[in-house]
């Protein structure tokens, strides 16, 4: 199958699953061609021989300088070119807005099969916006198939979108396993200034909900001094989390580590990767830190009950209960035989649920629907 997939090339989630699964599916012997406007950190080292990157021109003009690219119309055109050329089969664009719309472009000009899949954001901040709302139920209703990573989210697109529920798709993000798996680390840095860690992945918008991690923290601090916070990530509200901390007189015990990329021996040291969110989707970089055997404490909210198996895999509480997240952090601090269980059990859920080639299986399924 020759297969087109767009996405964002940020370090972020629909980014880094999408990069994931173009990986799988080369190595399944399907011709990838990514659609992008910057090359994927996961590509910039070594690509498969099966993967063809397709950078979209991001054509300046004065006229343009005050709204930015039509990135839309760009992105269609570069669809249409490579479509004609590559004789695709198949075009799977990640995160609905704009390459959405991009695609439908593209199916209405060449006649492509179109699947879109939505990752989030895309739906439930962007999506439901009255400014978005018309064109992309529009767009959904047109396309040949909608997938998404959570039953969570069909049930978003269900009731902003589409009336046809048969039309969603639930397909799990991808974990490469290999990647991420314990790492027995001899000398972890961080273990020389505290015993124990907790560590905090994102890309600090509102949403993620990073400066009550740091206020939880503090009080986690009012009974066990031996540990630290381990912030990683860029994003508006890192600056205020600095803030909180030395406000707090803790700045010594949190430490910002900016964007991490070999994440596996930070999840591996970790006493639990803290997730505080007040909407995910999934939570990518919960299941990434149950691969490693490390249990994870996170809000009980959107996608994140159908990763992290509350009591068995990590720890749920009620966003915004900060007493809540102090208690499940001092008892996975307090009691390593329960945090060592967790771990196990952790990957075990991964392995049999969120693999990288299990899912591009499930993706490979959902292509020939598309193309039927």
């Amino acid at each position: 199958m020759k297969i087109g997939l767009c996405f964002f090339p940020k370090v972020g989630g629909s980014g880094i699953a999408a990069t994931q699964l173009a990986i799988e599916l080369a190595k399944k012997g399907h011709e990838v061609i990514v659609f992008t406007y910057d090359t994927p950190f996961l590509l910039r080292q070594s690509r498969h021989e099966n993967i063809q990157l397709m950078l979209i021109d991001l054509v300046s003009y004065p006229l343009f300088k005050d709204i930015g690219y039509p990135y839309t119309i760009l992105s269609a055109s570069k669809f249409v070119e490579v479509i004609r050329k590559e004789k695709l089969d198949v075009l799977n664009v990640h995160y609905a807005i704009p390459a959405g719309v991009s695609a439908y472009l593209a199916k209405e000009i060449t006649g492509i099969p179109v699947g879109i899949t939505a990752h989030g954001s895309d739906i439930h901040i962007l999506g439901v916006d009255p400014a978005y709302n018309s064109v992309m139920s529009h767009v959904f209703e047109k396309t040949n198939g909608v997938s998404t990573v959570s039953e969570y989210m069909k049930k978003e697109i269900h009731k902003h979108f589409l009336k046809d529920n048969d039309k969603i798709h639930v397909i799990y993000n991808p974990i490469d396993t290999e990647r991420f798996k314990k790492q027995e680390v001899k000398q972890c840095d961080f273990k020389k200034l505290f015993n124990n860690y907790f560590i905090h992945v994102s890309n600090f918008r509102k949403v993620k909900n990073a400066p009550f991690i740091v206020k939880a923290f503090s009080e986690v601090l009012n009974h066990n001094d031996d540990v630290g916070l381990i912030m990683v990530g860029e994003g508006p509200e890192r600056k205020d989390c600095e803030i909180i901390a030395k406000s707090l007189g803790i700045e010594d015990h949190v430490l910002f580590q900016g964007v991490r990329y070999n994440l596996a021996p930070l999840y591996s040291c970790s006493s639990a990767l803290i997730s505080a969110s007040e909407n995910e989707s999934f939570g990518l970089t919960l299941a990434e830190a149950m691969a490693c055997e490390t249990p994870v404490i996170a809000s009980r909210v959107g996608g994140i009950p159908e990763v992290v198996e509350d009591g068995e895999t990590g720890l749920l509480f009620e966003y915004g209960n900060k007493d809540q997240l102090v208690k499940h952090m001092l008892t996975l601090l307090e009691d390593k035989e329960l945090a060592k269980k967790m771990g196990v059990k952790g990957r075990k859920r991964v392995l049999e649920n969120f693999r990288c080639d299990k899912i591009a299986d499930q993706y490979i399924q959902w292509y020939e629907t598309l193309i039927d």
